[in-house]
């Protein structure tokens, strides 16, 4: 699904006229009624979302898409079916290397709002595995902010996602491109773990885009999450975060196809994602998602 025909809006109407939908069949996509592909996924059945990253064509969303796909079902550990959705927002290059980073650093806000407005279109009862790379990453941290009832600069979903129509969500954000501080409490992603029941981020101080992400704000010079890993977390935020060392495998490298080909990196986002370890029910009403204890993985 993209939102790139509505650019950058955050009106409701204009996103539901503008977002466009397709169906991969046969080896050939074909155009579907957003609506109908919205109920045409089974809330029982892990959703996988994919967020891609800065620089993506419209037509290259899509390849990459299905790549990430076969590398995840590569990994798959059972037989158990997903849903893989693969969506596209507006990251095409514009002139400029430090200005296409901070512009498209300032979509994130509003592309951000449109996840969450994806989400609010899921089955009631859904199960999310939200994978983010790079400012995929910082979009999906903004959307489970705006889900639990945040605020981005003032931008705010209308309705009130902390009982939505998603049951739960566990993330893996891949080189994630946003300030390792913001998921702290009070801070500008600071109600995400709130939404997000465990996530996994990967951590290489090695890769270019995270050595130099502190070019990219224009006030001052945060490390990034995918760096550094995040920072200022209570110790139950902490308890749900996973964080996974890839400096010696992926090094000094912002390329997607190094992650993805990291070691344990996809067996890892599959049980997850998958929700692999665990049977999934149609929601009942005020059930709790146990959390997991602080680790820094070196491999499962």
């Amino acid at each position: 699904m993209s939102t790139r025909p509505a650019g950058c809006s955050t009106d409701a109407a204009r996103v539901a006229q503008g977002v466009e939908a397709s169906e991969r069949i046969d080896g050939r996509w074909n155009a579907s009624p957003f609506d109908s592909l919205m109920e045409s996924l089974d809330p029982t059945r892990p959703i996988v979302v994919y967020v891609h990253g800065n620089q993506i064509t419209a037509s290259a969303a899509r390849q990459r898409g299905l790549d990430v796909y076969r590398h995840l079902v590569g990994c798959a550990e059972d037989e158990r079916p997903i849903q893989f959705v693969i969506f596209s927002w507006c990251s095409d290059k514009v002139p400029g290397l430090l200005r296409d980073y901070r512009e498209k650093a300032a979509r994130t806000r509003p592309v951000a709002w449109q996840l969450a407005w994806v989400f609010d279109h899921l089955p009631y009862g859904s199960h999310v595995g939200l994978l983010g790379y790079s400012y995929g990453a910082r979009v999906s941290s903004g959307a489970a902010h705006l889900m639990a009832g945040g605020s981005l600069s003032g931008l705010r979903y209308a309705t009130d996602c902390s009982d939505c129509r998603v049951k739960s969500v566990r993330a893996v954000f891949l080189a994630a491109a946003y300030d390792a501080c913001w998921n702290s409490p009070r801070s500008y992603h600071g109600m995400a773990l709130e939404r997000i029941d465990s996530l996994l981020t990967t951590i290489n101080p090695r890769d270019p885009a995270m050595r130099f992400y502190k070019w990219v704000p224009t006030e001052a010079n945060p490390p990034a999450l995918g760096g550094d890993g995040p920072k200022g977390l209570t110790r139950e935020q902490a308890s749900r975060v996973r964080l996974l060392p890839v400096a010696n495998t992926v090094g000094k490298s912002h390329n997607l196809y190094d992650y993805l080909a990291a070691p344990g990196v996809m067996r890892m986002a599959w049980r997850r994602l998958a929700f692999a370890d665990e049977s999934l029910e149609p929601q009942v009403a005020g059930e709790d998602t146990p959390a997991e204890d602080l680790a820094v993985v070196v491999g499962e």
